[in-house]
């Protein structure tokens, strides 16, 4: 059974709807979003992570220094917003290094 139906049956036992939310903003999730089967997702892209975490390599390898903090703020993805998240990997927005780090 798969997650969308599980909730459905979920539903239908409680009798009410469960507010449903995800995590990472998944096309999956943000098309359970738009088709309002899905709440939110919290948006801890791993791909924004692994592209800061391949900076912070190239950096350090180039005898940079790499800030001590490196943050990613989470975003929530929901209806109203679930277009920046309605696309493809290769065609989401990377994040600027400059506004993710620390001292």
């Amino acid at each position: 059974m798969t997650w969308p139906s599980s909730i459905h049956c979920c539903e239908r036992e409680a009798a009410r709807a469960i507010p449903i939310v995800g995590v990472n903003a998944t096309p999956d999730g943000v098309a359970a979003i738009k088709a309002g089967e899905l709440l939110a997702s919290a948006a801890l892209d791993a791909m924004k992570l692994a592209c800061l975490g391949v900076e912070a390599a190239l950096r350090a390898l180039a005898r940079e220094r790499v800030r001590a903090e490196i943050l990613l703020p989470v975003a929530v993805a929901e209806r109203a917003n679930c277009c920046a998240w309605d696309l493809p990997y290769t065609e989401r927005a990377l994040p600027d290094w400059s506004e993710c780090v620390r001292g």
